[in-house]
């Protein structure tokens, strides 16, 4: 808005003058407007009161499938068509011996619904 107001002072009611929304299409057009700041998603926080339990799988040498199944939380930035953006969250469960994916869940909160299809699926194919 500051820069259509200089425009406006400097070219007033000239044949060179265009109007307001001419002139933010013109900037769009060539990608002269200000771009939005891209915000990197907060991760791990590991300074916090609650308790912080020891690793066990630190000292376990997988040595057949499905001995140990190990699990992650990656934040997929996903471009929308204006320019904004917005987070997906994919939670994937590994087979450390065979590094496979056997499992995963994506959505766009992270919370106790994505973590209970998550666990249910884990359960089920525990089950059979």
């Amino acid at each position: 808005m500051k820069l259509w107001l200089m425009y406006r002072n400097e070219f007033g009611t000239s044949s060179a003058a265009v109007g307001r929304d001419c002139f933010c299409a013109i900037l769009s057009k060539y990608r002269l407007t200000v771009r939005k700041r891209f915000r990197a998603p907060r991760t791990t926080d590991s300074s916090h009161y609650l308790p912080q339990y020891p690793d066990l799988t630190r000292t376990l040498l997988a040595d057949h499938p499905n001995q140990l199944w190990v699990s992650d939380i990656t934040y997929i930035t996903i471009w929308l068509p204006d320019d904004s953006y917005v987070f997906c969250y994919l939670s994937l469960v590994t087979d450390a011996y065979t590094k496979e994916i056997i499992g995963y869940c994506v959505g766009i909160l992270w919370g106790a619904v994505t973590l209970w299809k998550h666990w249910k699926w884990l359960s089920d194919a525990l089950a059979g």
